[in-house]
C-alpha cells in the first residue's frame, strides 16, 4: 500500500471504518526463488493455498472520491469472496522472502500515478491433491473481473504463489532432522569439529512442483578434520 503525503487524511476516514470479517487468519509464508540451492535437509510436502494478491486503485482525481472508491470496492471484494464457496480472504500475517525474485505463476507490475490511492487484498484458494493451478488462476482471475466495482476504481490480480500456513510450526521437526544429519557428518567424516549457523533464521518456502513446496532452514555446516593428540601427546 503507498500513501501520499497529501491523501493521508482521506486514508485516516478510510482507515477507521469497521474492519470487515476476517476468513482466514493463518500465518502465511509465500514461496519464493531462493539465489541458491536449499540445505540438504528440507521437508517435502503440499502448498495449502495458491495466494493471489489483488490491488486495488482508485482513478479519481479527488482525494475524497478516492477514499470513497476504494473502501467500497473493498467492501465489494470482500464480501463477494466471503459469500463464495471456493475462495478465502486472508487477513493473517504474512512472511515474505527474498524481494524481488517470488516464486509466480502470475506477476505484473502497477503503472500508477504517483497521487493514485491504493490498497491491496489476499485471495486464498485451498489446494487439492488433484488441484490445476492454471485453472484455479483462470478461476481466481475471473472471479475478480467480474466484481461490479465503482467506475472511477480498478481492480488488478497483480501475482499469484504458493503459500504454506505456519510453516513455524515445522522448526523443530528441522532441528531434529538437522541434528541427525550433523551425526552422521561427523561419523561419515570422522570430524570432530562441526560448526552450523543460520539456525536462528526463519523456516523459509521454496516452490518444488506445480502443487508442492520444501521448507527449510538456510543453514551452514561445516566441517573440520584434525588430528587428535595420541595417548603420549603426539
Amino acid at each position: 500500500m503507498r500513501i501520499h503525503p497529501h491523501l493521508l487524511v482521506a486514508w485516516a476516514a478510510f482507515a477507521a471504518a469497521p474492519a470487515f470479517a476476517v476468513t482466514n487468519s493463518a500465518s502465511l509464508t509465500l514461496a519464493f526463488d531462493p539465489p541458491h540451492s536449499p540445505p540438504a535437509v528440507v521437508i517435502r510436502r503440499p502448498a495449502d493455498y495458491l495466494c493471489a494478491t489483488v490491488t486495488i486503485r482508485s482513478t479519481a482525481k479527488d482525494t475524497d472520491r478516492q477514499a470513497v472508491a476504494v473502501q467500497e470496492t473493498v467492501r465489494r471484494l470482500t464480501t463477494a469472496v466471503q459469500r463464495s464457496n471456493t475462495f478465502q480472504l486472508h487477513q493473517g500475517p504474512v512472511r515474505v522472502f527474498g524481494a524481488g525474485s517470488g516464486s509466480s505463476f502470475l506477476s505484473g507490475k502497477t503503472n500508477y500515478a504517483p497521487g493514485s490511492l491504493q490498497t491491496g487484498l489476499r485471495i486464498l484458494s485451498p489446494l487439492t491433491p488433484d488441484a490445476e493451478v492454471f485453472e484455479i488462476i483462470r478461476q481466481i482471475s475471473l472471479f475478480v473481473a467480474r466484481i461490479e466495482v465503482p467506475n472511477d476504481a480498478e481492480v488488478r490480480v497483480v501475482s499469484t504463489t504458493m503459500a504454506v500456513a505456519d510453516a513455524e510450526q515445522q522448526r523443530d521437526r528441522l532441528m531434529q532432522l538437522i541434528r541427525e544429519q550433523i551425526a552422521k557428518t561427523r561419523e561419515q567424516l570422522g570430524a570432530n569439529v562441526l560448526t552450523v549457523t543460520g539456525l536462528d533464521g526463519p523456516v523459509l518456502v521454496r516452490q518444488l512442483d506445480a502443487l508442492s513446496v520444501e521448507l527449510y532452514l538456510d543453514y551452514q555446516l561445516s566441517a573440520t578434520l584434525e588430528k587428535l593428540p595420541d595417548s603420549q601427546g603426539r
